[in-house]
């Protein structure tokens, strides 16, 4: 018996061993094929960052040129050739698009060929290098926009030439650059690619005689940003996209074909992408691969004796169950039974759908709280039987997505115009909608974003979710995405100033400008208010309407009030002057603000210097604890003034209900003082008030003399504004 069990064994571990040879070999094959699909995932990556790099220096050069000419004032000043006004209205653009990294060079060329004015040499100007520059002759020839790759005698440029016209007459043109490090720099920031420019040596000669590069057989390699491109293969071809190793590195280097603007090559655009972490997580798995397989042998080897083959069904039988377990649990929402966002994402991903709407329950969490959970999710059952009642007769799918949203996705195709009807009506359906739970009527409305694309690889679901958060933000029922609504960019604009305020947090980039409030009567300063401005790195002064939105949402609010609160307290300590500072009605309510702001009053004797300035309408209706906050710092000698008073909330019941020692009139009113008589009337109103309840009165916005005027004769106690001070940093002087 022993005899036949081992040689049952040794047949079972001959087959067993076969198998396992050619689930190794199948596996090695498969890593080995994702291994080049990643290879070629790398090369689209080069290929397609290089393109949008090429595609936003266009844009933002042509951007930059359009915003310049749409300003009647500089074609004016430069059809009358006043250079020094070109330079003037000019700049301000120049710098910001600098800022922005969108332009390098900016020129203006007669009709004739001179340069009238370069921005970045203005003191340079009268020459003419049309011959030199065939580019800028033929647009001066054609009268047409050319964009194209170009070489001068200071470095190579992506270059966009804009003619300039006036009433048919043209003028000249504009020339804007960008050097051609702002391509690689977006193509090292956006995929780490680094690159490098390499020029035939017999044309580099010719068209930069002095210029110094390294040799590359027939070629220059100039403008490299990575010492890789200096041990460059002896086999590398430059047409070829193939994976090198350099040193102990591996990485898929390519290049581009720079062509000008006649089409003709001017350069090669070498890239390179390390894919060193794609081999070595190959390495490594066929490693643990090879490793697992042996112990799986010697594993196999030891039960075979005891039943192999039935302990391998069994375990297939239960992975197999255990499997469809788990698919049905990733794929289907446990409330409603229905398929939820990974299956639609799945679907979509397998080209099922071309079109998603989301539709999403209005109010549901205050429903929520009114009724409690249980009613609630009785609520999402209802509205998913109802969708699917009313979706019957359209190819549509339902979806349950996350909390109170729902996701119908189309599988067939129809025309934009039968798309906006099918959304519309099934919206106007579901509004007329009701849910009868336990003898409660419940009410229920809905809001919809939807996309349809036709083209592959959209995120529709992404897509449809950013056109439901604008018809949410915007109070619409109902919005279909589009590129107009630049949703995407405003999210980006938002991460792009999180992210600077928490480099000014991190970095103490905060500091605080003061603006002087001015007695009416005498122009005297009678006390200063506190505004707060982040340095940035380049030492640009950034205003708070570009980052305090962004501060609320994001969190960082304290933090700027916190280091508003401890930099007050440093200048009533060490100056005599009198000071104010804004509070909203989050900071009043913050506990760690508070305890900030009380321990400073104990500790320093100021508090008859320092005026808090609340918003109104910003939650003041708080009373309760608004007014504790107001009666506490009064203790302290503090004084309180009301900002922003007379629009939105304004209620001078709110005025009446709370202590407060100065009103700051709204500058919308204000900035119109001198010619609206609306606005007067509405300020001798406030004026009036006021000074019944013995409360002063602060004008903001005071940009002119007559504004300041009219202030005088409506009784205005102080005013505020561009007309009597500026804001300024730092210290302030002795009055």
């Amino acid at each position: 018996m022993d005899k036949i069990r081992i040689r049952a064994t040794l047949f079972a571990m001959s087959i067993v061993l076969v198998l396992v040879g050619y689930f190794i070999y199948s596996l090695l094959q498969d890593k080995k094929r994702v291994l080049n699909e990643k290879t070629h995932a790398r090369q689209i990556l080069l290929k397609n960052t290089y393109e949008l790099s090429i595609l936003d220096i266009e844009q933002g050069l042509n951007r930059f040129a359009c915003k310049m000419m749409s300003d009647h004032h500089i074609v004016d000043a430069f059809e009358a050739r006043d250079r020094d006004a070109l330079y003037a209205l000019t700049l301000p653009y120049f710098n910001d698009a600098h800022i922005r990294g969108d332009v390098d060079l900016t020129g203006f060329i007669q009709n004739d060929g001179s340069h009238f004015l370069r921005l970045q040499e203005p003191q340079k100007f009268g020459d003419n290098l049309t011959e030199q520059r065939p580019m800028l002759a033929l647009a001066l020839k054609t009268q047409k926009p050319i964009t194209s790759l170009d070489v001068t005698k200071y470095y190579i440029s992506l270059v966009s030439i804009i003619p300039i016209f006036k009433d048919q007459r043209f003028l000249g043109v504009v020339q804007v650059s960008s050097k051609i490090d702002r391509i690689q720099e977006r193509l090292n920031q956006r995929s780490h690619i680094k690159s490098a420019l390499a020029f035939d040596t017999k044309v580099l000669h010719k068209m930069l005689p002095n210029h110094r590069s390294k040799l590359y057989a027939h070629h220059s390699l100039i403008s490299s940003n990575d010492p890789l491109f200096e041990k460059l293969p002896d086999n590398y071809a430059f047409h070829d996209s193939l994976r090198y190793k350099i040193k102990n590195k591996t990485y898929i280097i390519t290049s581009r074909e720079l062509m000008t603007y006649t089409h003709k090559p001017l350069a090669q655009m070498i890239c390179a992408l390390d894919i060193t972490g794609d081999e070595l997580a190959y390495k490594e798995e066929i490693k643990n691969l090879l490793f697992i397989s042996l112990l799986l042998v010697i594993l196999l080897g030891i039960i075979l004796h005891i039943g192999f083959k039935s302990l391998i069904n069994r375990i297939h039988i239960l992975s197999t169950k255990l499997s469809q377990q788990l698919d049905n649990q990733l794929h289907t929402d446990n409330l409603t039974g229905l398929p939820n966002r990974k299956a639609l994402l799945e679907n979509i991903q397998q080209k099922q759908h071309i079109a998603v709407l989301l539709l999403n329950i209005d109010n549901f969490k205050e429903t929520n709280d009114l009724y409690g959970h249980e009613i609630g999710d009785q609520i999402l059952q209802e509205v998913a039987k109802s969708i699917q009642l009313i979706i019957e007769e359209y190819s549509l799918k339902l979806y349950k997505m996350h909390s109170d949203e729902y996701a119908l996705a189309l599988s067939d195709y129809i025309n934009v115009e039968k798309f906006d009807t099918m959304c519309q009506t099934i919206l106007h359906r579901l509004h007329s909608m009701n849910c009868e739970i336990d003898g409660i009527t419940i009410f229920i409305s809905f809001s919809m974003g939807a996309d349809i694309c036709f083209d592959e690889g959209c995120d529709l679901v992404g897509r449809a979710d950013m056109a439901l958060k604008t018809a949410k933000k915007r109070g619409y029922t109902f919005v279909k995405y589009h590129s107009s609504l630049h949703i995407k960019e405003e999210y980006q604009n938002n991460i792009l100033w999180s992210k600077k305020l928490r480099d000014a947090i991190n970095n103490n980039r905060f500091a605080l400008y003061f603006q002087g409030i001015h007695e009416a009567s005498t122009k005297n300063i009678y006390e200063y208010e506190a505004l707060i401005r982040i340095i940035d790195e380049d030492g640009t002064v950034v205003s708070p309407g570009l980052f305090l939105d962004i501060a609320k949402k994001s969190r960082l609010y304290s933090h700027i009030t916190k280091f508003v609160i401890k930099e007050i307290f440093k200048q009533l300590s060490s100056t005599p002057h009198s000071y104010s500072i804004n509070l909203s009605i989050d900071d009043i309510l913050d506990p760690k603000i508070q305890t900030i702001l009380y321990e400073l009053l104990a500790e320093y004797p100021v508090g008859n210097r320092l005026i808090f300035e609340l918003l109104e309408g910003d939650g003041i209706e708080n009373y309760t604890e608004v007014s504790a906050f107001i009666l506490r710092v009064k203790e302290y000698g503090c004084k309180i003034a009301i900002d922003d008073f007379g629009t939105g909330y304004s209620n001078f019941a709110h005025i009446m209900k709370l202590n407060v020692d100065f009103i700051k009139i709204d500058g919308s009113l204000i900035k119109r003082l001198d010619l609206d008589l609306s606005a007067q009337d509405i300020v001798r109103t406030i004026v009036e008030f006021a000074h019944r309840l013995n409360i002063k009165t602060v004008a903001e916005f005071v940009s002119s003399k007559d504004i300041y005027d009219e202030c005088i004769e409506l009784g205005i106690d102080y005013v505020q504004g561009f007309h009597l001070s500026k804001p300024e940093p730092m210290t302030l002087p002795n009055t």
